[in-house]
């Protein structure tokens, strides 16, 4: 239910999610692997097991034991643009004292306010940040995490202050004070969240000894103890479960191994030793004798659900069989004759999904969720039915061999690419692991799947019956009888289900999902063409423009595709935006099936509008784009649309923009300039006007713009001009058809505003917050301008989120962003607060930005110098990983830029920028540029 501290990643905090991760096994000290994949071996007595990792990972791994305790993971990695870190804790909510509820939150926001060698509170955050890298930390049932990247050069000083958050942490009461309103507002943030609501609702029927019954994300009421008391509550926790032995480290840098190991001895040698405390012993989730049993409940949204809920055995560390998932993605199936595709065919669903809701100890909780529509809910006895149909179909057919095998397949697949992850995604759950896996397996863990075992798959499927259901209606129309706390929830606890009550009157034999066809070999390393700085241009035929870079670093050896349909039919009016926009949700539920299955096998794909038309992003090898490409554009060119698939993709662009309605109040702001000065719409408006749209006029819309289509195209990645060519042929026999002239590419259309305007565009929300935010739009979209917005953003968050968070209290979100509009720069100053009014927030927004100590004017010349290296390293270090290349020349292509320049423009405009003319710019345009105030 609540989490941690997100301030350079998320503006927000989430709420600590009930979520656990098992006790790990031991680990063996030093060693130093190879980037190959090694066969697992049993080690002899006193020496180290060999990691398993990627095959072909260029990375070298060691673990090693310090002599207080702490277990470390070491990953070198001589071509990294980040490095990272992180620290995961074998303690989290379910281990504070039952009578002070948000300790362990509490005490994770503290550890970021300042330490004894380092007592500024803003010490960590300036210099991480200040010099382009991000850091996080959440807490969680079990475990505690706390992870930062930032460039190579800067891993040693940024080590050094992160060890003192488990070493010397200062913990004052005036931070105790400040953290504990911080976490209050967090908490009144979410209590119109309705995944918190639902989980608050199912901890009233959980056995109160289990820890997961528990309010855990914590408040000003569960915190209201004294500051002394709370300062000698969190030393206490602190001490038992902050020991080195209770701690677990990974560590990904430039340097050598021996460099990075002389690094952590040196930092964190000094964390206290303790013992590793055995874990609790809990109750099972849910009394003996309690179930079958239904919970009804009515949601803050619009929201309509049947979640069906089953106790099952904790998950095992050593159990690498994954049944789980195994048994999710049979239920979740979407293609024809489904339990999803009959479910929809009658107008009762939405969506599907089985996943484990909680894994604690010593059960987990496994949830079939199904989203339904209005009618839906009138039929919930009947779906259930229908779902335990489909168990028993599983059952009888889905245990199969060669579906393993294909498990196996799409698992190696993915271990391949945890080769290429970001450093800030890998780092933290490489720390996760270690207290999972035993250190062979910290990093092949997650992905690696034993040897076939039907009676483990029939064993999970004997849990799912209708004597062990917790069954959730999740209905606005429910009238319950009582409140849950907490996240004040109204429900009712309804007679158990009545596995005779309801028959499903459709077929028995669901479909099941058939081999899938986007299963490659993964293409070994070949020499092919040397990577090109650019893209060449392919191909241009007015109607057809096609560029091809190829470049050998490409993760996984996947190719990136780009793909805009350019319509010549006005594409940006009311009317024209939902059209588009239906059409895509239209496509996305014709191609559900086999785009479940391409993304199974390790595709990335996306369909989006933008100004002119739609865009595709997909990214694999070249066969699986191909057959990927020619699906689409079949369906998109020949497929017929029937009156029942209109009404469901209606229904779920529909549902999906009302949820969106429900969004964090200020998650909707950061989309306002978007809506408002770039023609994009809100969602008020988006939803009356589909409202009207009937089919013909979707057939219409359809027809108009494949009748003056036109493509553009950018493929990077290791294929080679033949396979290039081949795909480009594809678009162009399937979606382009007879002699038709070249389309004209517009750009996208932006509001115009003067200086000194002062604009207000107020935001419906459900939520009693006040949310404001500033935007100050660029005047122009030249590499200076972008320069100096980019440099401003970074300059003035520490400040922004430092006075007005940490000094003032003045809300929880606090946030100042580079936040481009289209391809023109824009600044974003963001509040979201609990207690003050929208009229105070402004006010104290325009007086950070004027007062005689703004922070710009009175800037010192070395932090400054400070974060524009930052801010270099980080654009250099984007600019050289692929995937960011391909992303920054296909903008480029969206603005006419044909040459590429932008990128070392940027890095030239942000090297020659100086403290007094970024403070002129400040005074002289930045003040004067037009406001725009949004808010609720």
């Amino acid at each position: 239910m609540g989490s941690g501290h997100q301030r350079a990643i998320l503006p927000l905090n989430g709420l600590l999610p009930l979520f656990e991760r098992s006790p790990g096994c031991g680990t063996v000290d030093g060693s130093d692997s190879a980037g190959r994949a090694p066969v697992a071996r049993s080690p002899s007595p006193g020496t180290a097991p060999m990691i398993h990792t990627p095959p072909g990972d260029r990375r070298r791994c060691r673990s090693l034991t310090l002599p207080n305790g702490l277990r470390v993971l070491l990953l070198c990695d001589p071509a990294a643009d980040q490095a990272g870190a992180a620290m995961s804790v074998g303690a989290g909510s379910g281990d504070e004292p039952p009578d002070c509820a948000g300790l362990a939150h509490l005490l994770e926001h503290m550890l970021f306010l300042g330490t004894e060698r380092y007592p500024a509170p803003e010490d960590f955050p300036a210099y991480v940040q200040g010099h382009g890298g991000r850091y996080n930390a959440t807490t969680e049932l079990a475990q505690t995490r706390y992870f930062f990247e930032i460039p190579p050069a800067r891993l040693d000083g940024a080590l050094d202050r992160f060890a003192q958050f488990f070493i010397a942490p200062r913990l004052t009461e005036s931070a105790i004070v400040q953290e504990r309103e911080v976490i209050d507002a967090e908490y009144r943030a979410r209590r119109q969240d309705d995944e918190q609501r639902i989980l608050g609702v199912i901890k009233q029927v959980l056995d109160p000894a289990h820890p997961a019954s528990r309010f855990l994300a914590g408040n000003r009421d569960t915190l209201g103890a004294a500051p002394e008391s709370l300062r000698r509550a969190l030393m206490a926790f602190r001490e038992r479960h902050y020991t080195a032995t209770n701690l677990r480290l990974a560590v990904v840098g430039a340097a050598s191994l021996d460099t990075l190991e002389r690094q952590v001895r040196r930092c964190f040698a000094d964390i206290p030793c303790g013992t590793r405390a055995a874990p609790a012993a809990h109750p099972p989730l849910l009394p003996p004798g309690s179930l079958p049993l239904s919970l009804a409940l009515q949601p803050t949204h619009r929201c309509h659900e049947l979640r069906l809920c089953f106790p099952v055995p904790a998950l095992r560390p050593d159990d690498y069989l994954q049944p789980w998932e195994y048994l999710g993605q049979l239920l979740a199936f979407r293609g024809p004759g489904s339990l999803y595709g009959q479910l929809m065919e009658r107008g009762w669903l939405t969506d599907i999904d089985g996943s484990v809701l909680l894994d604690t100890r010593p059960q987990a909780l496994f949830q079939i969720r199904l989203r339904l529509t209005p009618d839906g809910m009138g039929h919930t006895a009947v779906i259930t039915a229908a779902v335990f149909a489909c168990l028993q179909r599983i059952e009888a057919d889905g245990i199969a061999d060669w579906r393993h095998r294909e498990r196996q397949a799409l698992a190696d697949q993915r271990f391949r690419l945890a080769a290429t992850t970001s450093t800030l995604e890998f780092v933290k759950s490489l720390a996760d692991q270690l207290h999972r896996y035993p250190v062979a397996e910290a990093l092949r863990g997650p992905y690696r799947l034993d040897e076939f075992q039907p009676r483990v798959i029939r064993a999970c499927l004997a849990r799912l019956t209708p004597d062990n259901l917790l069954a959730l209606t999740i209905d606005p129309a429910v009238r319950g009888d009582r409140t849950s706390p907490w996240f004040p929830t109204p429900y009712r606890i309804a007679a158990a289900p009545d596995p005779g009550a309801a028959r499903w009157d459709g077929a028995l034999d669901f479909t099941l999902p058939p081999p899938n066809p986007f299963i490659m070999a993964m293409p070994d390393a070949k020499p092919g063409e040397a990577s090109a700085p650019v893209p060449r241009l392919l191909r241009d035929s007015g109607q057809s423009r096609v560029w091809y870079q190829p470049l050998a670093r490409a993760p996984g050896g996947h190719t990136t595709l780009y793909l805009n349909l350019v319509a010549a039919c006005p594409t940006h009016t009311l009317s024209a935006t939902v059209l588009t926009e239906l059409l895509i949700a239209w496509l996305e539920r014709e191609l559900a099936a086999e785009w479940q299955q391409a993304r199974a096998a390790g595709l990335e794909v996306a369909l989006s509008r933008h100004h002119q038309g739609i865009t595709l992003r997909a990214g694999g090898v070249p066969e699986q784009l191909d057959r990927l490409l020619q699906r689409l554009a079949s369906c998109l060119t020949r497929t017929r649309i029937t009156a029942a698939r209109f009404d469901q993709a209606r229904q779920g662009l529909q549902a999906r923009w009302y949820q969106r309605q429900h969004d964090p109040a200020f998650r909707r702001l950061l989309q306002l300039p978007e809506a408002r000065l770039g023609h994009g719409f809100g969602d008020e408006e988006r939803l009356a006007e589909l409202a009207t749209m009937r089919r013909e006029r979707l057939q219409t819309f359809r027809h108009a713009l494949l009748h003056s289509l036109g493509i553009d195209c950018l493929m990077a990645g290791p294929l080679d001009g033949a396979q290039a060519q081949r795909l480009a042929d594809v678009l162009e026999a399937r979606l382009l058809t007879g002699d038709r002239p070249a389309v004209e590419r517009r750009r996208p259309p932006i509001v115009p505003l003067q200086a000194g305007q002062a604009c207000h565009y107020r935001l419906e929300a459900s939520h009693p917050d006040s949310a404001v935010a500033l935007y100050l739009p660029g005047p122009d979209a030249s590499p200076l301008q972008e320069a100096r917005y980019r440099l401003l953003a970074a300059l003035l968050h520490d400040p922004f989120f430092h006075r007005l968070r940490i000094e003032r209290q003045l809300g929880y979100v606090v946030l100042a962003r580079y936040l481009p509009l289209h391809d023109r720069p824009g600044l974003i100053l963001l509040v979201q607060s609990p207690s003050l009014s929208v009229d105070e927030l402004q006010e104290q927004i325009r007086y950070f930005l004027t007062a005689p100590d703004a922070p710009l004017p009175t800037l010192d010349p070395e932090r400054f110098a400070h974060y524009r290296d930052g801010l270099l390293q980080t654009l250099q270090a984007q600019q050289r990983q692929p995937t960011q290349q391909a992303a920054q020349c296909w903008a480029d292509l969206a603005t006419g830029d044909a040459d590429f320049q932008r990128p070392r423009q940027l890095l030239q405009a942000v090297a020659d920028l100086t403290l007094e003319e970024l403070q002129r710019f400040y005074q002289a345009q930045l003040l004067p540029s037009p406001w725009v105030w949004l808010h609720t």
